[in-house]
């Protein structure tokens, strides 16, 4: 850090002093030193310092605390510790920015299997449904909630056509081409109850039989 700091100070002598040489610059951050931490650091230091950097952008070039103050408020910051810490955040955004460039299809094929996993995972998971008076309703598999024999696979079909109705004898009980609308069963009071689907009693779970006229007739009431 100490390296990017001394040429960027050059590189605002160059156009403080509007001059190409390096001995000039160096002078005239000598002078700003001085100025502005009363240090006396001389310009042919700070010239072989700048060679070195130039000639091998990794040297270590070691400056007194003073110098590197010094010309981090000459580059408008509050010392050489402002001056690291954001240029190392600058760093590490440039960084970042850089690996995702490189990176970008191998992060997008990740991101995009995530994706897949994910949507996978959610259409795919158990889904349960409970009996609530007269229809199913999906729930969360909760054993403290529910009784495990309340608790079944969900099935849409269960929970969009599964109704308990209490009919009239002027219900619609059979289609137009004599198959059957209504499905009944006995709970376990032993009361007989009516369904608009063939399934399972959702209290005995034995399989419903299909209306017939005789049942219509002996058991359902007229207004």
């Amino acid at each position: 850090m100490q390296e990017k700091l001394l040429l960027k100070a050059f590189e605002k002598a160059k156009s403080e002093v509007n001059s190409d040489k390096i001995f000039t610059r160096a002078r005239h951050l000598s002078e700003k030193i001085y100025e502005i931490n009363q240090f006396t650091y001389g310009e042919r230091s700070l010239t072989e310092k700048y060679k070195v950097i130039y000639s091998d952008p990794k040297s270590d070039i070691n400056l007194r605390k003073e110098v590197l103050d010094a010309l981090s408020k000459y580059l408008d910051y509050d010392n050489y510790y402002e001056f690291t810490k954001n240029h190392e955040e600058a760093s590490s955004e440039k960084n970042a920015f850089a690996f995702l460039k490189k990176h970008r299809v191998i992060i997008l094929v990740v991101l995009l299997l995530i994706s897949s996993m994910l949507i996978y995972n959610y259409t795919t998971r158990q889904r349960w449904m409970v009996w609530q008076n007269d229809h199913y309703v999906e729930v969360d598999f909760d054993v403290k909630k529910y009784n495990v024999n309340q608790l079944k696979i969900y099935k849409e079909e269960r929970i969009l056509y599964f109704k308990k109705i209490e009919p009239t004898c002027d219900y619609s009980f059979f289609n137009e081409n004599g198959s059957v609308l209504i499905w009944y069963g006995k709970n376990k009071d032993k009361e007989l109850e009516y369904f608009t689907a063939l399934g399972l009693h959702p209290e005995t779970s034995k399989t419903l039989k299909p209306i017939t006229q005789y049942m219509i007739n002996k058991y359902i009431t007229c207004p």
